[in-house]
């Protein structure tokens, strides 16, 4: 049965855009031929933007969508010649055809970037710019999926600001922000691309490491301490962060376990002293 709710036609992103230019393409050419078929008596010339706007809503490069516009003009013109049309009809027609499509290809795009940006601004922290917590969770849900699935390991670990009360409550609220930029920022700079960094809240951030060991787990987490504070005396903030990492293989937890433990590594090293690091090995 065609579930409804994963493939939705107005959503972009939903299907390829691969797929779906050259679903549009054989559309396209269906109607082409039904049209040459039935003659002038029935013109099917307005069901042509059905499949350019599917193509310009799903394809991110504007090239699938120029193109998808010539073919289904030259069907047009080539449709109007075999009719027979006179060269001023042929001439309106195709000027009309080609505003109409541009029309839909804008207006589809439009909700494409539309979409995309409230699907990104959904899926950010408003104030450092990285993933929130909804969408780091969804993020460890795949990976843990991908885990249980194909084995490995991968790595979790959990920042948390020393102290940052105190410097919200001695310099203000504005001076903490700016903290927790640069701490995103120091976390943004020194992570790999396929790892995934979040603010959870506040001023806990998260770090999720896939096919990453213990061993690498624990100086990653080290070289970060000291680096937030290095960077975070370098500001004049005078604070530091507390790290807790937790380590994976054949785990069948769920997301929150893995936080939680995460957390209680994040918490035993605040318990070592500010700035410290503390990675664990879970099963």
């Amino acid at each position: 049965m065609f579930a409804l709710s994963r493939y939705r036609l107005t959503t972009p992103g939903t299907f390829p855009a691969r797929s779906v230019f050259v679903i549009g393409v054989l559309v396209m050419s269906v109607l082409f031929i039904f049209d040459v078929a039935t003659g002038a008596g029935i013109r099917l010339h307005v069901l042509y933007v059905f499949p350019l706007a599917a193509i310009a809503l799903h394809c991110e490069r504007i090239h699938f969508s120029v193109a998808g516009m010539i073919l289904s003009l030259l069907c047009q013109i080539y449709n109007s010649l075999v009719q027979g049309m006179s060269t001023v009809v042929l001439k309106t027609d195709a000027i009309i055809f080609l505003m109409s499509s541009a029309l839909v290809v804008f207006l589809a795009r439009a909700v494409r970037e539309n979409y995309l940006e409230k699907a990104r601004q959904a899926a950010t922290d408003w104030l450092t710019g990285l993933q929130n917590r909804r969408s780091f969770e969804a993020m460890v849900d795949m990976e843990l999926s991908r885990h249980r699935r194909y084995g490995g390991v991968f790595s979790l670990a959990l920042v948390d600001l020393d102290d940052f009360k105190s410097l919200n409550d001695s310099h203000g609220h504005h001076v903490g922000d700016q903290a927790l930029k640069l701490l995103a920022d120091v976390l943004r700079e020194n992570s790999r691309g396929s790892d995934a960094v979040a603010r959870l809240g506040g001023d806990e951030f998260a770090i999720l490491m896939p096919n990453t060991g213990n061993a690498d787990c624990q100086a990653r987490c080290q070289q970060l301490a000291g680096l937030i504070m290095g960077r975070m005396a370098e500001a004049g903030f005078g604070i530091s962060a507390s790290i807790g990492g937790s380590t994976y293989e054949n785990s069948q937890k769920s997301t929150a376990a893995v936080l939680q433990d995460a957390d209680k590594a994040m918490y035993a090293a605040k318990s070592k002293g500010k700035g410290g690091s503390v990675s664990l090995m879970e099963n």
